[in-house]
């Protein structure tokens, strides 16, 4: 019996804006006869009535023992066709953005041609992937973190659970069974490397003050993340409506999330996979300072009504990256004031040390103020910072009373 062919039409907003054909027939699908060594996928049609064609011609085929795919069944390439096949779906559905589609993808096919005993791993039949072969072989591969490589693990788990469905293999998912290890001990000087460096207040006085010398909001950036230690995200996004003088709190309420059409200003979701409350959304105050700063931007910007971006580009739209803030103003402020180069996120350390002293190591306080969704996150960031020796003196003293009396 033929395996049916469907006609679809695809959603992906990069091929409407592009004006590419949208209709399409599929022959990854499952029960369609493959053969060769190329794969099936998708072909796209200007018209309807022109996929619709083609379909009839492949469902013919198939009713006559023909073949309408030239990939060969079984195989892990053909597993992770099927996967990206599904993924794709998934984002014209809308149920992941399509830079999440975009990296899903990407992790399956960094799979295909690692060397799999001689031969690329996409040509290996999924019967004959072993636990043994991805963890010996494969992924000594990969030059990159263990959690990189989780990441890209996940697409062939996934692409091993289809392949289980097409009885591709045996019931045991082999990729599943992978085991992961990250090295923990790596010595005394790689530790203390590794250790997240706290700030003191005149060291971010002066990077603000040195920052404040440039015109226009590219300092009044680096000085608003000092400040509030909003993420890049959080703050590229941010609308004069989201800073409610009155109250002296700017409303932390959308993120910049990369669609299909671009980079686009969204809002951040209420509530996490979890389905808790999200600590993203969230209030965090504004100092008197940066309020008398954002207030005289305000009168000054070309961009002031309550839906323009605070800190936009010279035509109004969001930062897309935080190179040129960093680049052009934070890097040279390091240099300035005679500091160490920065990354932009480590701005919302500053704030992350500011808030430590102003609260008394109120780890609770200050991850609600960073927006994590657990205290843990904090206390795994920003713990060893805490220091309080009047604390420490008095529990050794109750330690040498207990022992020694």
């Amino acid at each position: 019996m033929s395996k049916l062919i469907e006609v679809k039409k695809s959603n992906d907003q990069e091929r409407i804006a592009k004006g590419k054909a949208l209709y399409y027939i599929s022959t990854r699908a499952m029960g369609i006869k493959k053969l060769g060594d190329k794969k099936g996928g998708r072909q796209f049609f200007s018209t309807r009535a022109d996929a619709t064609a083609a379909a009839k011609d492949l469902i013919a085929a198939q009713a006559t023992g023909g073949v309408v795919s030239v990939h060969d069944a079984g195989t892990v390439g053909a597993a992770l066709d099927a996967y990206i096949e599904k993924t794709e779906l998934r984002c014209e559905k809308g149920a992941i953005s399509a830079g999440h589609r975009r990296n899903l993808v990407d992790g399956a096919n960094a799979w295909r041609d690692l060397d799999a005993n001689g031969v690329p791993f996409q040509a290996v039949k999924c019967v004959d992937v072993t636990t043994a072969l991805v963890e010996d072989v494969l992924l000594p591969q990969f030059t990159v973190t263990v959690k990189t490589i989780k990441e890209k693990m996940n697409p062939l788990k996934q692409a091993f659970d289809l392949a289980h469905k097409l009885a591709w293999c045996s019931h045991v998912n082999p990729v599943r069974q992978v085991k992961l290890e990250e090295v923990k001990y790596k010595g005394e000087a790689a530790a203390e490397a590794a250790e997240l460096e706290r700030f003191s207040i005149p060291e971010i006085r002066s990077l603000i003050v040195a920052a404040s010398e440039y015109a226009g909001s590219d300092g009044l950036a680096v000085s608003f993340a000092c400040q509030t230690g909003l993420r890049f995200g959080e703050q590229a996004a941010l609308k004069w409506k989201h800073l409610d003088f009155d109250r002296e709190v700017v409303r932390v309420r959308v993120a910049l999330r990369k669609s299909a059409a671009g980079t686009i200003s969204a809002d951040i979701p209420k509530t996490t996979k979890q389905r808790k409350r999200s600590k993203s959304v969230r209030n965090v105050f504004l100092t008197a300072d940066i309020m008398q700063r954002l207030k005289a931007w305000r009168l000054r910007s070309r961009f002031s009504g309550d839906d323009d971006f605070v800190f936009c580009t010279s035509i109004g739209t969001p930062q897309q990256t935080s190179d040129n803030w960093r680049k052009r103003v934070l890097h040279a402020s390091c240099k300035s004031v005679g500091i160490p180069q920065l990354r932009w996120h480590d701005l919302r350390h500053f704030f992350a040390s500011i808030s430590l002293e102003l609260y008394s190591n109120d780890l609770v306080r200050v991850s609600d103020l960073l927006g994590h969704e657990s205290v843990d996150t904090t206390r795994s960031i920003y713990g060893h910072w805490i220091d309080d020796a009047e604390r420490d003196a008095n529990d050794a003293d109750k330690l040498n009373a207990a022992l020694w009396g």
